[in-house]
């Protein structure tokens, strides 16, 4: 056992809680009825607890929900079945993660056709925030699948699984999949499952690298175990790549976003300067660009504007100005 094994086991590894670890993630399935009737049950709870969350925009009920939900458990069987070197035990954990899938996108549709206020996918923050994932949520993943390997094989950090359970979101973007489907937004429902995916591959990349290195790999395997293990960590690989790569692609193009409206921001407070207007709002959606403005007198020119916008290199296809003309009138004490 070398020293960062030692460091990251807190010591020796505990064969109890290895066994522990093992029955709780599904790779070993001694007590079939017992063992699915607790995992579905929660999963169906956590799914119309995230989903009527989802639906009532409430964060505070979709944390509730992520403290419910046992998907991670099989996730995490996964990775540890793979490090241990048990073909059969990966598929049947996959398997089971492929089904609680399935039924959290079900019951989310079931849910979103019997609420009576429907999910309102443009507008609604809890949706937003997991329709378009970004370089910053596959860290959050990452630091998540950490913790979480890390403490499946601990009995001194059981304070840190609710709070992984909160980072590492993973029924509620299938739960807003489930909404888009139902609500026919399907841009949403890709972005929430691109979201799951994130998760799952970075439960698997953090699962490898501490099982691996807490030694959990048999010194003695059969080659088509090592076979399985070389074959599923370069499947996994390469999806990580490929997904920091499409999340730096979103990552930039939300930056470029925010540096244009910014720019259009500081142009527009300049055209507006000299007049009796000052600007409202502002909002560019796509290249069209959006500007309301009140205040009394000339109106600004909008022909200046784009020229204005044109010189500082925004790009757009054209620009819209709403004008609301304001009456100001004094208190008696200014007058007096």
């Amino acid at each position: 056992m070398t020293a960062l094994s030692r460091i990251l086991l807190g010591g020796e590894l505990d064969a109890e809680v290895l066994e522990g670890a093992m029955r709780s993630t599904f790779v070993v399935v001694d007590d079939p009825l017992r063992q699915y009737s607790m995992f579905f049950l929660r999963l169906v709870a956590a799914t119309v607890v995230a989903t009527a969350g989802i639906a009532a925009d409430s964060a505070t009920t979709i944390i509730g929900a992520m403290l419910l939900a046992p998907l991670m458990s099989p996730m995490l069987g996964c990775a540890l079945a793979t490090a241990l070197g048990r073909p059969r035990d990966v598929f049947r954990t996959l398997g089971i993660v492929l089904l609680g899938m399935a039924i959290v996108v079900a019951i989310s549709i079931g849910v979103t056709a019997l609420i009576p206020v429907a999910a309102d996918m443009d507008a609604n923050t809890q949706v937003l925030a997991r329709v378009s994932p970004r370089l910053v949520d596959l860290v959050i993943a990452l630091a998540a699948g950490f913790m979480a390997a890390l403490a499946s094989m601990r009995r001194d950090i059981p304070d840190a699984l609710p709070g992984v359970a909160i980072s590492a979101a993973i029924v509620p973007p299938l739960c807003v999949v489930g909404a888009g489907i139902y609500e026919g937004a399907p841009d949403a429902a890709r972005g929430a499952f691109l979201l799951f995916v994130a998760n799952f591959v970075a439960i698997q990349v953090m699962g490898a690298v501490v099982y691996l290195l807490m030694g959990l790999v048999p010194r003695r395997e059969s080659a088509p175990a090592s076979d399985m293990r070389a074959a599923w960590y370069a499947l996994v690989a390469m999806a990580a790549l490929a997904l920091v790569l499409v999340f730096m692609d979103v990552s930039m193009g939300v930056v470029r976003s925010n540096e244009r409206t910014r720019r259009v921001r500081d142009v527009t407070a300049t055209w507006v300067a000299d007049t009796g207007y000052r600007v409202t709002s502002i909002s560019v959606d796509g290249d069209e660009i959006y500007v309301q403005v009140a205040g009394s007198g000339t109106e600004p020119d909008v022909e200046k504007l784009a020229t204005e916008l044109g010189d500082a290199d925004v790009e757009f296809a054209g620009v819209s100005v709403s004008v609301a003309e304001e009456l100001r009138v004094a208190s008696g004490a200014e007058r007096d």
